[in-house]
């Protein structure tokens, strides 16, 4: 089975029943609503389910469902390609991993391993060879990995585009080199040996790695990657100024931007300290990342590897898994091409030189100022806990994963005295060309189980039990609605699209149905405002916790949460803003207290 032969075998994302969407997100916004509240939703939406315009806006969006596979998944793309903030912080996803040694002198041995253990992958892609990911017996969508490699994230106003240079060999020819990035000199290194379509050995990367840092004199004050950290709208202005510069600097352009992946190796130690390597991961130097690409690999004097990407084309999952299969393949120690000495042949790379004019330089000074300042805006810190994992909830038939989510919300609960809104990455690939819905775990038997435990006046044991089965079997049956495609976000997403398509008509502007601008929509997480955005990303290999990596926290006053399972531990990746009400130390701390204050509740009273 190859990895794209299952495509056109997937089934098309549905469109919920209106009535049914309505309904959930009433029953989930309840949880965080006054009883009044309640009641002027219910008739809102009530107005709307059975007005002229909810029959119209559905009948739209399942006539698109006719014709397009994927309904959603242009609309998913523009909201993020719309988004004008820089990639990073706003967008991109930043992660190190606990694999990786640190190794004296070992820059150019790691950097030759990482990057052929990378190109293994894009190989096994481009054959068709690569794994076809299923889950419980149910194969997924293998898109996002034809997307992975040589894309690029391009600026353009109103809304950047994601152009994909990638093709298999049955599709024809596609980019065979890589860009990497040394003391702000771009190199392009051919990856085959094209006589045989083999990929270039470790030793053979090696040899042109080495061949990049001696030859790379320290020009990264003006190096051009500094502008793609800079808001979109003036990137595009100075990328439309590179291009008018000279001939030269838009070949140079295509060739970072359909290259397979950009790496740069830097001059300075990436360390051990996980949580500088965790801020460092989403915001390093400036000129470390070229921020458009869905790839972009930064490795260490001292043989440390980070790994960051658009989230725009991609989830975050497809980089971790491709991230883990590297990092457990690559050498620990320091190492040398067998053969050695001036009779080694190998091809040169290519030097890659921008020309820039004063404007130009000028905005490279700027780019860098802001960046700077964007760096001291977040926080980031990874929590270990080591009470319990993925065992001992197997053992009492729960999903580990339903059991940290009530522990974050706890300790938001704990934190801040209030109960927030939060959101779960449910994936959608079961369907063609799906990425994922949204699981609001704030539930009503949530709260309900929370207050109880947390409040002074004590409720027995049995109740509580019964309280915390309650609350993790609303969570299940929340996510595989989600994963069914019968989630409520996505489809209130196309109804509003919908809707925007036929007000630019030449008809009578409709009004946005009242319960969608109330105050308790966003209020409740519509529109993103999420206090807790979350993701479970992968279970542990022999309880290293492996690629560890996290996006902003949604909202100025909210958290990122990032985990991933052991059999005996949980580890996350906590990220929010500096300057709000959020407690990033206060927050940690309790995410400890919550998973231990729920281990009592971890009996085998539950079924999976």
């Amino acid at each position: 089975m190859s990895t794209f032969s299952r495509q056109d075998q997937l089934p098309s994302l549905p469109v919920p029943p209106l009535v049914e969407t309505l309904e959930k997100y009433i029953d989930s916004a309840s949880a965080l609503l006054t009883p009044d509240e309640k009641k002027r939703i219910e008739k809102e939406a009530h107005d709307f389910q059975h007005s002229e315009l909810g029959a119209q806006l559905q009948s739209a969006l399942e006539n698109r469902s006719k014709n397009h596979k994927n309904w959603l998944e242009d609309w998913w793309y523009n909201v993020y390609t719309e988004i004008r903030d820089p990639l990073a912080p706003y967008v991109s996803f930043g992660a190190l991993n606990t694999v990786y040694n640190c190794v004296n002198g070992g820059q150019i041995s790691r950097a030759a391993d990482v990057l052929y253990h990378w190109l293994s992958v894009w190989d096994k892609i481009r054959h068709g060879k690569w794994p076809v990911t299923s889950s419980r017996g149910v194969t997924w969508d293998m898109d996002q990995f034809h997307h992975l490699f040589s894309s690029n994230r391009t600026p353009h106003m109103p809304r950047d585009t994601i152009d994909r240079y990638f093709k298999t060999k049955e599709e024809g020819d596609t980019p065979c080199h890589v860009i990497v990035c040394c003391n702000g000199c771009f190199w392009k290194i051919n990856i085959l040996n094209e006589e045989e379509d083999t990929l270039k050995t470790s030793d053979e990367l090696f040899n042109m790695l080495k061949f990049v840092k001696d030859n790379s004199s320290d020009e990264s004050s003006g190096c051009v990657s500094k502008l793609t950290t800079s808001h979109r709208d003036v990137w595009t202005t100075n990328r439309d100024e590179l291009l008018r510069v000279s001939a030269a600097n838009m070949r140079h352009l295509k060739d970072v931007e359909s290259s397979v992946l950009f790496m740069s190796l830097v001059p300075k130690n990436g360390g051990n300290d996980h949580q500088k390597l965790m801020t460092d991961a989403l915001q390093d130097e400036s000129w470390f990342v070229w921020q458009d690409k869905s790839v972009s690999i930064t490795i260490y004097e001292d043989a440390q590897v980070m790994v960051q990407g658009d989230h725009s084309n991609i989830d975050a999952i497809v980089l971790l898994q491709v991230g883990d299969y590297a990092a457990s393949r690559v050498r620990k120690e320091l190492w040398h091409p067998q053969k050695t000495g001036s009779d080694q042949h190998f091809e040169f790379p290519e030097r890659l030189i921008f020309e820039l004019n004063e404007p130009l330089r000028h905005a490279i000074s700027q780019a860098e100022v802001d960046f700077y300042k964007s760096k001291q805006l977040y926080r980031a810190r990874p929590v270990h806990f080591f009470g319990y994992g993925n065992d001992l909830c197997r053992t009492a038939k729960l999903y580990t994963d339903t059991v940290v989510q009530l522990a974050l919300q706890l300790a938001f609960l704990k934190t801040h005295g209030s109960f927030g809104p939060i959101y779960e990455t449910a994936s959608t690939r079961k369907y063609f060309h799906g990425r994922t819905e949204t699981v609001r775990g704030c539930t009503q038997q949530f709260v309900r189980f929370a207050k109880a435990l947390t409040e002074e006046k004590k409720t027995e044991k049995e109740d509580l039990q019964k309280l915390f089965d309650s609350a993790i079997n609303a969570h299940n049956q929340l996510m595989a609605d989600c994963m069914d495609g019968r989630g409520f976000d996505r489809h209130l997403l196309g109804l509003k699209q919908t809707l925007t398509i036929m007000n630019k008509g030449c008809g009578p502007k409709r009004a946005i149905p009242n319960f969608l601008k109330d105050d308790t929509w966003k209020r409740t997480g519509g529109d993103g405002n999420f206090l807790l955005s979350t993701s479970f990303i992968g279970y542990m290999d022999n309880e290293q916790p492996g690629t560890i990596g996290y996006v902003a926290a949604m909202r100025p006053d909210g958290y990122g949460c990032f985990y991933r399972i052991g059999k005996n531990r949980i580890s996350v990746a906590v990220s929010d803003w500096v300057g709000s009400r959020s407690n990033i130390d206060a927050f940690c701390g309790n995410i400890l207290w919550a998973l231990d204050a729920l281990s009592p509740f971890l009996t085998p009273a539950q079924k999976l």
